[in-house]
């Protein structure tokens, strides 16, 4: 027998599969528009992922009060009330098709942390790139930096210049 609120959460679960399978696709449109230095592509991936956290917000907050109402009919605790722990109250195809969408979610949160993780590598790569080619630009030495409070290092005073103020 069909449960219409089990249905209602397999649905919505659905919808944030697909939500995360798009975020999936812009983090890569966005790796390659970084590796291109495509800006425009950059902003529309920014924006994209913008959009895609609006709607993933709005279905976690339907999937909550979702899974609230199953938790008061299963007498469960509502803190509790994970889709692990469903999987294992829920009997029948409606507990199978939970289980595999749990497994579906867990691998689209990894393979998503490590292109978001992949990505960050390369914007901090080229904020090196481009704060090495600012000093070449401004007659500044190629020094790692000094050390600072802590004993940590950091750059320079700061102060760059692209005219030449010893002539």
């Amino acid at each position: 027998m069909s449960d219409p609120l089990v249905v209602k959460l397999i649905e919505i679960v659905n919808g944030e599969i697909r939500i995360f399978n798009r975020l999936l696709e812009i983090l890569q449109q966005e790796q390659q528009s970084l590796c291109a230095d495509d800006l425009p592509a950059i902003e529309a991936c920014v924006a994209a992922k913008q959009e895609a956290a609006e709607e993933a917000r709005r279905m976690e907050t339907e999937r909550l009060l979702v899974v609230q109402k199953i938790s008061k009919r299963l007498e469960l605790e509502p803190e509790n009330c994970t889709l692990a722990r469903l999987v294992e109250v829920v009997e029948g195809w409606q507990g199978e098709e939970l289980a595999r969408m749990r497994e579906t979610m867990l691998e689209l949160n990894r393979r998503i942390r490590l292109t978001n993780e992949s990505n960050a590598f390369l914007i901090r790569q080229s904020m090196r790139y481009t704060e090495r080619c600012l000093d070449i630009l401004s007659g500044q030495p190629g020094n790692p930096g000094v050390y600072g409070q802590f004993g940590r290092s950091r750059r320079g005073n700061g102060l760059r210049t692209l005219v030449n103020r010893t002539a």
